[in-house]
């Protein structure tokens, strides 16, 4: 098996811009898995006037909360894969990795795309929130950018009432069709060339018989810690917000996923119930 990899990407990381171009092969025989750098003809360009701009757009929406961390990347990349046949595919990446801050309080949002309007949103609940940590109340909603960090916590101990799902589109490690499964888990994950794709859950979304959502219930609306089983959230409950703890024993009702996040394999989110 022979992986080639060209690619190049533009990443602005707090007020610096920085460019890199690579170009690798990965070969595997068996047990052996051994890649080095290869020059394999052009590296595809990024426009980094893009990174930039969206710098600037992000840093308007952020509002009077500060940015501890902003990471905007824009690639692209060309695949080959041989073994017994040959498939080649092309990969356009955006990212947003972004900590907004106010006193003690860190939310965090990881997103595949620059558009502003989750930051806007989450920026202004924080600008208002309380700095001390509440109780979570009994009953509760998470945002669908929550619940896309939360369902890579769930492969194996999902709920017996909801449902994790592959979704099927585009192509894995091994430039094979990503197909809808349940698991076992038939795609593999490449990281880089640098390493051997693992198998695991792609484009992951969670599915419930219940899909009504109670629009009266509080939100938690950002993590503030990466996410696990028991979640670190900034809550809105329409009066006022604050930080809490959440232990995700139970789930209600999923919505229809909308918005894939760049969490694992990649998730879906929808708005979840607890």
């Amino acid at each position: 098996m022979i992986y080639r990899k060209r690619g190049s990407v533009a990443r602005w990381e707090n007020g610096t811009l920085v460019r890199v171009s690579e170009s690798g092969v990965a070969l595997e025989r068996g047990e052996l898995f051994e890649c080095h750098p290869e020059t394999i003809g052009d590296v595809p360009h990024v426009d980094e006037s893009r990174v930039l701009e969206a710098a600037r757009v992000v840093q308007e929406a952020a509002g009077d909360v500060a940015i501890e961390r902003l990471i905007l990347i824009d690639g692209i990349a060309l695949h080959e894969y041989r073994d017994e046949g040959f498939s080649s595919w092309t990969e356009h990446t955006q990212r947003m990795h972004l900590s907004l801050t106010r006193g003690h309080t860190r939310a965090l949002l990881d997103l595949a795309s620059f558009d502003p309007a989750e930051v806007s949103r989450i920026a202004a609940i924080l600008a208002r929130a309380e700095d001390r940590e509440r109780e979570a109340p009994p009953r509760l909603r998470l945002a669908p950018n929550v619940t896309a960090a939360l369902l890579p916590s769930l492969v194996g101990i999902a709920p017996p009432n909801v449902r994790l799902v592959q979704t099927a589109g585009g192509v894995d490690g091994y430039g094979a069709p990503i197909i809808e499964a349940t698991g076992p888990w038939p795609n593999a994950y490449r990281p880089s060339y640098r390493m051997r794709p693992i198998r695991m859950p792609l484009n992951l979304r969670i599915e419930c018989d219940v899909t009504e959502i109670e629009r009266d219930r509080p939100v938690a609306v950002a993590l503030l810690a990466p996410a696990s089983t028991v979640l670190r959230v900034l809550i809105d409950d329409g009066e006022r917000a604050y930080p809490s703890t959440v232990r995700v024993t139970r789930i209600d009702a999923v919505s229809a996923p909308t918005t894939w996040y760049p969490y694992a394999g990649g998730s879906f989110g929808a708005e979840m119930m607890l």
